[in-house]
């Protein structure tokens, strides 16, 4: 998809459910100067944002980290953290599905070996991508899609924000909370883009 033809998507997306992208990561005050995505975020697997996930990638099957790819940046960035987040839940704040933090500046992508635990390293909390993995609504890596029956699509968006400043990981507790890096981030947003997918139980 031409990156122009994207960034309509996303504005015409964004304007039609405010209320619930308020929720999000990316709404948040560290990215006033960052109100629209600057990096295209797709999924090999899927398609252009707003494709609909399959089982396997759902509580109900396997559980299974969606592809997801983004060009690379030669710029300022020099780290990414990852949030997966479901706005769509009747909860005052979005569902936190997963936060992966520590990804090198030079990743270009993420697949489901990625956020296998690497037993070999003695750092708490990695994942054989080489970043490490925060507290989400659940205790473990990833906590998979299950939209609530009869309550139509939910959506969850993977939203991936570029830094130009690595994070001082010493000040985040472990797991990292997601307020923490909120707070942690503030002053070194550089871009951030974001892939959303659906999903629904009758």
């Amino acid at each position: 998809m031409h990156y122009t033809a994207h960034s309509l998507v996303w504005a015409t997306l964004l304007s039609s459910a405010w209320c619930q992208f308020s929720k999000l990561f990316i709404s948040q005050p560290a990215f006033v100067h960052h109100p629209w995505p600057s990096i295209f975020v797709e999924s090999p697997e899927f398609g252009p944002t707003g494709s609909y996930l399959d089982k396997d990638h759902t509580r109900e099957g396997a559980g299974t980290f969606p592809a997801l790819s983004w060009p690379y940046s030669s710029g300022a960035v020099q780290e990414y953290i990852l949030i997966c987040e479901d706005p769509d839940a009747p909860a005052p704040e979005a569902i936190v599905h997963g936060i992966y933090y520590g990804i090198h500046r030079a990743t270009t992508g993420v697949q489901n070996p990625d956020f296998f635990l690497d037993q070999s390293q003695a750092k708490p909390f990695m994942l054989r991508g080489g970043f490490k993995y925060g507290q989400n609504g659940g205790d473990g890596v990833y906590l998979a899609p299950l939209a609530p029956q009869g309550q139509g699509p939910h959506r969850y968006f993977f939203e991936l924000v570029a830094l130009n400043e690595t994070l001082d990981q010493k000040g985040l507790s472990s797991p990292a909370q997601v307020d923490e890096l909120m707070r942690a981030i503030d002053g070194k947003v550089a871009g951030w883009g974001a892939w959303m997918g659906l999903s629904q139980r009758a």
